[in-house]
C-alpha cells in the first residue's frame, strides 16, 4: 500500500462518495448480521420446543398467513432500500462539475498511462487537490479495471471504448491504483499511483508538457 503525506489512513473516506460507500456497506453488513441472528435464534428456538422428547408424536402445523406476509413483505422492503441507496450513491457519482479537469486514463497489459490537455504524459496521476477530476478511460487491448481503494472508486477500462470516472481529491497525499479485472500473467503488477498536489506546485508538474497542446473531448465517456 502506498503511503499518504497527511497521515491518512489506509481507507480513510477521502470524499463523501467514499464515505456514503461505506455508510451503505456498514448498513448492509448490520442488517446481515440481525438477520442472522433472528434466523439461527429461531432455528435453536425450534428444536429446543420441538425436540422428539418434548414432542413424542408428531402435529400438523397449519399456516399463519400473518406470519407469511411479515417474513415476505420485510425481505422485499429490506432489499429495495439497498437498492435505492446503492441507486442514488451511483447517480451522485456520474455527475459532472463544469470545472473538472479531463485526464485520458489508458490501460494496457500491464501498465497505465495518463495524457493531459497540455500534451503532458505520465505513468502516474497527478492532480490538483480541490479541483474534480474527469477520468476518461479506455483500453487497448483487454478489459481492465481502473480501481482506486481509499477513494471506493473503480471503473472498467473496455477496448474501443471511452468511458468517465469522477474523482475528487479532496485531500492531499499518495493513493494507490490497480488493476481490479485479472488481465493476464502480470495483473497483479499493474499498479500506480495517484499524487494530490497543491494547486501552485501541479501547475508546475503541468508546466514542462510539450509546447504543442493535445485536444481532450471532455464531453466523451459512457
Amino acid at each position: 500500500m502506498f503511503s499518504s503525506g497527511d497521515d491518512i489512513e489506509m481507507y480513510p473516506g477521502a470524499q463523501d462518495h467514499a464515505r456514503a460507500v461505506d455508510d451503505v456497506m456498514r448498513f448492509i453488513v448490520w442488517a446481515d448480521i440481525i438477520l442472522f441472528v433472528i434466523v439461527v435464534g429461531a432455528m435453536f428456538w425450534f428444536v429446543y420446543k420441538y425436540h422428539k422428547k418434548r414432542h413424542p408424536h408428531a402435529v400438523s402445523v397449519h399456516g399463519n398467513v400473518t406470519l407469511e406476509v411479515i417474513w415476505t413483505v420485510v425481505p422485499v422492503l429490506l432489499v429495495l432500500y439497498m437498492f435505492y441507496l446503492g441507486w442514488s450513491n451511483y447517480i451522485n457519482t456520474r455527475f459532472v462539475p463544469e470545472n473538472s479537469m479531463p485526464v485520458k486514463v489508458i490501460a494496457r497489459q500491464w501498465s497505465w498511462s495518463f495524457q493531459y490537455a497540455t500534451g503532458k504524459q505520465s505513468d502516474t496521476l497527478y492532480v490538483p487537490q480541490g479541483r474534480p477530476i474527469k477520468c476518461l478511460l479506455t483500453s487497448v487491448d483487454v478489459i481492465h479495471g481502473f480501481y482506486i481503494p481509499q477513494l471506493r472508486e473503480k471503473l472498467d477500462a473496455i477496448p474501443g471504448r471511452v468511458r468517465y470516472l469522477v474523482l475528487y481529491p479532496e485531500q492531499l497525499g499518495t493513493y494507490e491504483i490497480t488493476c481490479s479485472q485479472y488481465c493476464g500473467l502480470n495483473h497483479a503488477l499493474m499498479e500506480t499511483r495517484m499524487v494530490v498536489l497543491p494547486q501552485d506546485k501541479f501547475e508546475k508538474w503541468l508546466g514542462n508538457a510539450p509546447a504543442k497542446q493535445q485536444v481532450i473531448d471532455a464531453t466523451a465517456g459512457q
